[in-house]
């Protein structure tokens, strides 16, 4: 990657309503890969978050963080450990290749989970 370029880039969306205007932005650009697990148990979920990952080679790692498939929210799925374990492997795999990586907060709609979630995503991306 040239200093301050970037060419390929790849998004991590694990909200709930997958896309957001965010895959009409991005459709057909070859450049940006974009992922959404819809999985029916937390465990798969998470093993195809990992695959999705390890097969990257790209210069930015993006995550469209909605936190409404938390098993206390709409979705009923994830445990707030899951969202550290998704940064942490994002922080890991980025790490690994070079890239940069974000989130971009999208929100959840169980107010009494939401910080909790939010704050193991940040300390899975720094740990």
């Amino acid at each position: 990657m040239t200093h301050g370029q970037i060419k390929t880039a790849a998004v991590l969306d694990f909200d709930l309503h997958y896309g957001d205007g965010t895959e009409d932005i991005f459709s057909g650009l070859e450049a940006v890969s974009m992922f959404n697990p819809n999985e029916p148990d937390r465990m798969t979920y998470l093993k195809k978050v990992e695959t999705f990952l390890n097969d990257l080679q790209v210069d930015i790692i993006g995550i469209s963080a909605g936190f409404d498939n938390h098993e206390e929210d709409w979705g009923g799925l994830l445990q707030t450990d899951d969202y550290f374990v998704m940064g942490r492997m994002v922080k890991e795999r980025a790490l690994k290749t070079g890239a940069g990586y974000f989130g971009v907060l999208e929100g959840g709609y169980n107010h009494s989970v939401l910080g909790q979630n939010v704050l193991a995503l940040v300390e899975g991306m720094s740990a």
